[in-house]
C-alpha cells in the first residue's frame, strides 16, 4: 500500500501497525468534479491519494474562484488546519479527475495516535516536506513573468500539468486562461 510505502519512508512500521491501518481505513472513489470537501464544511478525515489529482479552491472577494493547491498520487488531501483546529473548510476540495483516495476518519486517526507511537510526528514531517516544496514553489513565482511561471509549473508538477484543465493552472498561477493559452501556444511553435 502507498501510504504505508510512504509512512515507512520515514519510519519504519511494524507488522503489527502495518495491520493496525489496513483495518481502520477506507478505499474511496471520486469521479472528475466530484468534493471531498466543502467550504464552510468542519473536516472530519483525512485522506492519502493514491491515484488522480484533486484541487483546493475558494473565491476572491469579486466571486471567482481561485485554485490554491493541487493534490495528487502520495500526497494527503484535505484541509489540515480545518482537521487539526476542528474549524470550517476555507475552502473546497474536489477531484479534477478520476480518484482512489486512502480515506483516515477522525476515529481512526485518534486511534493510531494512540497506538502508533510515531504517528503524529511522522505526519507532520511529511506536511511539512509537502508544505516546504509548494511554498518554494510560490516564491520562486516571485518576479517571474507569465510565461517562465507556466514553465516552472510545468518543471515542478509536470503529473498534474498533463491532467488539469487550463483554467485551473491559470487560477492557480493568477493569471488569464487566454494569456496561457496564448503563452502554450508560443511554447508549442518553438
Amino acid at each position: 500500500m502507498q501510504l504505508q510505502n510512504l509512512f515507512s519512508s520515514y519510519h519504519k512500521l511494524s507488522e503489527d501497525e502495518i495491520e493496525l491501518i489496513a483495518k481502520n481505513i477506507n478505499l474511496r472513489q471520486f469521479k472528475p468534479n466530484e468534493t471531498f470537501l466543502k467550504s464552510g464544511i468542519r473536516s472530519n478525515e483525512i485522506g492519502f491519494v493514491n491515484s488522480g489529482v484533486f484541487r483546493y479552491y475558494s473565491f476572491d472577494k469579486k466571486g471567482n474562484e481561485v485554485t490554491s493547491f493541487f493534490m495528487s498520487e502520495n500526497e494527503f488531501v484535505g484541509n489540515v488546519s480545518s482537521f487539526f483546529e476542528y474549524i470550517p473548510s476555507t475552502g473546497t476540495i474536489e477531484a479534477i479527475t478520476e480518484c482512489e483516495i486512502v480515506v483516515i476518519s477522525r476515529k481512526s486517526w485518534e486511534l493510531f495516535c494512540a497506538e502508533i507511537p510515531h504517528w503524529e510526528n511522522t505526519f507532520q514531517k511529511i506536511i511539512n516536506d509537502v508544505l516546504i516544496k509548494k511554498t518554494d514553489f510560490q516564491r520562486s513565482l516571485i518576479n517571474s513573468d507569465a510565461k517562465s511561471s507556466y514553465l516552472k509549473f510545468l518543471n515542478t508538477f509536470p503529473n498534474i500539468s498533463k491532467r488539469t484543465p487550463l483554467i485551473y493552472i491559470a487560477s492557480f498561477l493568477g493569471i488569464t486562461p487566454f494569456s496561457l493559452s496564448r503563452i502554450r501556444k508560443a511554447i508549442a511553435s518553438l
